[in-house]
């Protein structure tokens, strides 16, 4: 099972020596005079004027070092991340839209998988990625299918002729939970060369007070262990100061029990995932032309087991992804990009399905952009026609532009044309699935204010965001004479506000910083899916109409010290909103120290999470933990390259 991983550890060892033995040569040193390099190839890092962006800091990454993408994204910033409980599935939701409509992307390529749709973002480390941010709104015409409410950012990137540098994570915390990284890279003038290794563990028997039991009783959570290991090697390559090459390869392996939920008396089930991701990008710069072709290969999958009635079921599937683009810059005012991706899937169920399926996509598209010589206003175009298994997707397209009022004062706004290919479970699943289905298809359109004030006692930003959203053909499964099966009968229609602010007060060597992120959704079908439909204008089930976040953060020296406190209201649970979970408010405090040595740094950490002790449910039913803290400290260290 863990050859491949083996295997890809092996393979990024021998680069590491055979680099180093040619970094000893004259000739490198010699001929090839190139620059520092740091390989960013985002089409949406240029063409996404007009669209709100939260990039996570390294202060956010570093607090969440030990954790999952899941718990940083609940803690910074305004998704609702729905939990079903620690070590169990956590998906996301933007704009009251569904976890299909969030696009997950690893250095540009999409890693939801084709059959749900989904990626359980619990199993995803922070650590793994060297960059991630949060685009809102729709961007189909960037990204695909499933850009429909948002995307997320997980990138890597390289520095060249940086030396050798690493870090080793250790954490440990309540409930047995034991979390270990580490990461080497060695950087020279033509090489990069990264190893990421993880491994997490966890027992997750926490205490609750079961609401379902006759005198209220405190229950041991059971059947809830997690294992989450898995490695990730990134190698880059200068060709020559023209081209770039790199390969990444990434293993990872989860076994975790499945716990029962509130009203079950045990569970004995368990799940496995396991996935392989390989890609490879080649980029060649010439005159005002950057080219890239780009390619992926994903072959994971997902394998349930009860061993209460020996029953078995497994999910599998493969993803080849080809892709070719091209950047043309006119001048300093005109870009033009254009591209071609295509998408091949193949995919088996034991049960659910009756033979390989297979899934075929061609998509083209193109953006331009224009700005101002003094780039106080940017406004750009996309455009992306797609065939699926030969039928043609909704031609979608993105509008949007940003502008500078004043120094202080900036405005932004878009409109998209978003659409969703029903996923391979929507198609072929036996019995149920529908291959007559269409895609879901919209509108997604946003308008915002950014206010900068810059004082010598303070720094004040604050970024409100209307936001409005339209999906027509929304697929939802419905019971019919013998079974469930899909159907497009739904037309839902989002909208709301968006707020993050903060405030930063520097006290002599004090620094004082105030930050606050608020969600205000309302998200609604339209259209009754049968006679008498109750749910109509109704709020849709896990949407939480008000939820947001803020905290406070103290910086002396090197110590740091922050709160932050999360609120999520009502989540109804019926889609007649006769039935709803409660709000929840969670608090936790983080204390961090950091100890500098000669070329190497150590920052040790508690973390309290739940400090008052909250009782609640983010879903139905599904436990989850009262108070519990955890322990850490990460080790830094670099060795510069002495000829850098």
């Amino acid at each position: 099972m863990l050859r491949i991983a083996y295997l890809i550890l092996i393979v990024s060892i021998a680069m590491l020596a055979s680099n180093r033995l040619f970094a000893q040569s004259n000739f490198n040193d010699s001929v090839f005079k190139l620059k520092q390099v740091n390989i960013v190839s985002n089409r949406g890092n240029i063409f996404s004027a007009g669209s709100k962006i939260n990039v996570v800091d390294s202060v956010q990454f570093n607090s969440h070092s030990h954790q999952s993408i899941a718990d940083l994204l609940t803690d910074e910033s305004s998704l609702f991340i729905k939990s079903y409980g620690l070590g169990s599935l956590a998906t996301s939701s933007f704009r009251g839209g569904s976890a299909n409509h969030t696009a997950i992307l690893w250095n540009g390529f999409n890693i939801s998988s084709p059959m749900n749709g989904q990626l359980d973002l619990s199993l995803v480390p922070v650590n793994l990625a060297d960059e991630i941010s949060i685009q809102y709104g729709g961007s189909s015409a960037l990204w695909g299918s499933g850009a429909v409410s948002g995307t997320i950012h997980i990138n890597n990137t390289a520095k060249f002729n940086q030396g050798f540098s690493g870090s080793i994570n250790l954490s440990g915390g309540s409930f047995a939970a034991y979390h270990q990284q580490a990461s080497f890279t060695y950087s020279k003038k033509r090489f990069v060369s990264v190893i990421k290794l993880f491994n997490a563990s966890a027992k997750n028997n926490f205490e609750y007070n079961n609401i379902f039991s006759a005198d209220n009783s405190k229950i041991i959570q059971t059947n809830a262990e997690l294992k989450n290991k898995g490695i990730l090697s990134e190698n880059y390559f200068l060709i020559n100061d023209k081209q770039r090459i790199n390969l990444l390869c990434w293993y990872q392996h989860t076994d975790r029990n499945i716990p029962p939920t509130m009203l079950q008396a045990s569970n004995n089930s368990a799940q496995i995932d396991k996935h392989y991701r390989i890609t490879s990008e080649w980029k060649y710069d010439k005159n005002r032309t950057t080219n890239f072709v780009r390619a992926a290969y994903f072959n994971e999958a997902l394998i349930y087991k009860d061993r209460t009635y020996n029953y078995a079921d497994s999910s599998r599937w493969q993803t080849f992804i080809a892709e070719a683009e091209s950047k043309i810059k006119l001048n300093h005012q005109h870009l033009i990009n254009v591209g071609i991706n295509t998408t091949y899937v193949a995919a088996l169920a034991s049960t659910g399905y009756t033979a390989i399926k297979n899934n075929n996509r061609l998509a083209a598209f193109a953006s331009y952009l224009y700005a101002t010589k003094n780039d106080k206003l940017k406004i750009n175009i996309s455009f992306r026609e797609e065939l699926a298994n030969h039928k043609i997707v909704p031609f979608t397209y993105t509008l949007g532009g940003d502008y500078e009022l004043k120094k202080w004062l900036s405005c932004k706004g878009n409109i998209s044309k978003v659409y969703r290919i029903p996923t391979m479970n929507d198609l072929y699943w036996h019995l149920g699935g529908n291959p007559d289905l269409i895609a879901e298809s919209g509108f997604s359109e946003e308008i915002g204010l950014k206010i900068m004030a810059k004082h010598k006692r303070f720094a004040f930003t604050t970024e409100p965001t209307i936001f409005t959203k339209q999906i027509n053909n929304w697929i939802i499964w419905l019971p019919g004479i013998s079974y469930w099966t899909p159907q497009n009968l739904m037309n839902v229609w989002s909208r709301g506000m968006e707020t993050n602010s903060t405030l930063v007060i520097p006290i002599q060597k004090i620094k004082l910083s105030f930050s606050a992120l608020t969600n205000y959704v309302i998200s609604t079908n339209q259209t009754a899916k049968s006679l008498n439909d109750a749910a109509v204008d109704k709020q849709l089930i896990y949407v939480p109409m008000y939820s947001g976040n803020a905290k406070m953060k103290l910086d002396y020296k090197n110590v740091s010290v922050f709160y932050r406190h999360n609120y999520t209201g009502y989540r109804y649970t019926s889609t007649d909103n006769t039935q709803y979970l409660k709000p929840y408010q969670l608090g936790a405090i983080y204390c961090s120290y950091k100890i500098n040595f000669n070329k190497m740094s150590a920052d040790v950490f508690i973390q309290v999470n739940n400090i008052w002790n909250e009782s609640y449910q983010a879903i139905l039913n599904r436990a989850m933990p009262a108070r519990n803290f955890t322990t850490g400290i990460s080790f830094q260290f670099n060795q510069t390259n002495k000829y850098k």
